[in-house]
């Protein structure tokens, strides 16, 4: 067997293959380009079986895709955990591959999951539709400025919850302001429009998905739970059965609580939030609805929230989070009684 070291950058990599006694058996540097890739691989010597590590890193996904069809296994590093097991003051591209085949030679690469192509591609639709909704925020405060500094005084239009409704909208279009912000204004009210037409685009991509999805049908059994936030939770665990229980799964995304000890003393502090960012919007995102939908929710909401409204919020968010371990490991769904709803038992 033989273990391969790959440094990632994204205009080379640097690669030490080393044999089963630790012995170094080449080092070379080339190209991301496919056919570098390609070549590499095909003109080192890879006989007797060959595994091969990399860092989980930006743009790792190409690089993953090429060489994993090249190699017996492709390993993803967690970054984070391979700087403490193997963390050196010199550090160059060379000594960090070389570092990462000991540790895959010596079977210490703390591993990092590699979703499969499909879940990519779920993800990355997801994604483009948060980066949408961020944008039409955005356009919003501009408009917002470009209100603010003509100080519109118009009670019928100030007098309004929503300035971007059918009538804010309306009045918007209507408005003649000084200089060049009339022209300006309506050149950004294009663009929102524009975007909400794409962000609704989107979303029916993404209902369709849910629709489509057995593990997602289950999902919005849970009160609080909408298409989005379904197929945003469902997507980014992707396989449940790589967590080995709820507290796990809840670690992974941010929701327990640090810990710091010293001596005969233990202490609490705030939620670790480290893991999946976007895991945990989602479980926030459905725990501040699902309290006002659901009898049983609203009562644990209750009894933490005597500690703080916030507080409150992450607790039912876990416990949100551990309903969903089991009813996906059980694939049993979300069920009400009456008109209270109970949590799978």
């Amino acid at each position: 067997m033989k273990y391969i070291g790959i440094d990632y950058h994204k205009q080379y990599f640097v690669a030490t293959i080393m044999n089963e006694q630790g012995e170094i058996i080449r080092r070379d540097k080339a190209s991301t380009d496919r056919s570098s890739i390609r070549h590499y691989f095909k003109h080192a010597d890879l006989s007797g079986g060959v595994k091969a590590v990399m860092e989980a890193c930006y743009g790792w996904e190409y690089f993953y895709d090429e060489a994993s069809e090249l190699v017996d296994e492709l390993i993803m590093a967690h970054p984070l955990k391979t700087r403490l097991i193997a963390e050196a003051r010199i550090k160059t591209d060379t000594i960090d591959s070389e570092t990462l085949a000991h540790l895959l030679r010596a079977d210490l690469i703390p591993r990092a999951y590699a979703p499969d192509l499909e879940t990519r591609g779920q993800k990355n639709l997801l994604r483009y539709r948060s980066s949408l909704v961020a944008m039409k925020v955005r356009i919003k405060n501009i408009i917002h400025s470009v209100l603010t500094r003509n100080h519109i005084e118009d009670q019928p239009f100030t007098s309004l919850s929503d300035k971007f409704g059918k009538r804010g909208l309306s009045y918007l279009r209507a408005v003649s302001l000084k200089g060049n912000d009339t022209v300006i204004l309506n050149e950004y009210l294009d663009l929102l429009e524009e975007t909400d037409k794409k962000i609704k685009e989107a979303e029916k991509r993404i209902r369709t998905l849910c629709r489509e999805d057995k593990i997602c049908t289950l999902l919005r059994s849970i009160p609080g739970i909408g298409p989005i936030l379904a197929v945003t939770i469902r997507y980014e665990i992707d396989n449940i059965e790589r967590f080995m229980s709820a507290g796990k799964l809840c670690s992974y995304a941010g929701l327990v609580p640090s810990t710091y000890s010293s001596g005969n003393r233990t202490y609490q502090g705030k939620i670790t939030k480290q893991g999946n960012k976007w895991l945990r919007w989602a479980m926030i995102e459905a725990a501040q609805k699902a309290p006002a939908k659901d009898l049983w929710l609203q009562g644990f909401y209750q009894r933490i929230s005597r500690n703080g409204k916030k507080i409150a919020r992450v607790a039912v968010a876990r416990k949100l989070l551990e309903i969903i371990y089991r009813m996906w490991k059980e694939e049993k769904p979300y069920y009400k009684k009456g008109t209270v709803a109970l949590p799978v038992v």
